[in-house]
């Protein structure tokens, strides 16, 4: 196995589709909160297709040179600012990691995170941040590469 990064071009969009999707799902799997809208494809890929495009974003990419089916991983990053009443310091979000659970737990998607960070860095954001399900093995990476959670975010359903 000989994993390769790279930044996503436009190129990559239906290759990553099937990443997106599954990522979607197996998120709600675990919150449990929510059933994929009607439409949400068509939502992700749009969404996709503008953070390969916009400046101020990144998508990498993990690929298995043997594999030979399209990226075994990705990680959506973008350029922020902190709200109007903190200091105006540059940070990179990531929005999205995902790694085929078949290719899990082999550093890939600290892999992913450390590329993401690097290009944020480059662009003079020092700093990074993510939002993680709870009991979630991104929390474990995120601590890894230096991260610490900040606060929680707390949901309650209308349902009981």
């Amino acid at each position: 196995m000989a994993i390769q990064y790279r930044a996503a071009t436009r190129a990559d969009l239906n290759a990553l589709l099937p990443l997106v999707e599954a990522f979607a799902r197996e998120q709600q799997n675990q919150l449990g909160l929510y059933s994929l809208a009607e439409g949400f494809m068509q939502f992700a890929k749009t969404g996709l297709a503008q953070a390969l495009e916009h400046p101020a974003a990144v998508v990498m990419i993990a690929e298995d040179e043997g594999r030979g089916e399209g990226p075994v991983g990705y990680c959506v990053g973008s350029l922020q600012e902190p709200p109007a009443l903190f200091r105006p310091e540059l940070y990179t979000y990531i929005s999205d990691l995902y790694v085929l659970p078949e290719y899990r737990r082999r550093g890939i998607g600290t892999g992913l995170v450390e590329r993401v960070r690097g290009w944020g860095y480059l662009k003079g954001a020092f700093s990074v941040s993510m939002i993680v399900p709870t009991g979630s093995a991104a929390v474990g990476l995120g601590e890894r590469v230096g991260m610490r959670p900040i606060q929680v975010l707390m949901y309650a359903s209308g349902q009981r």
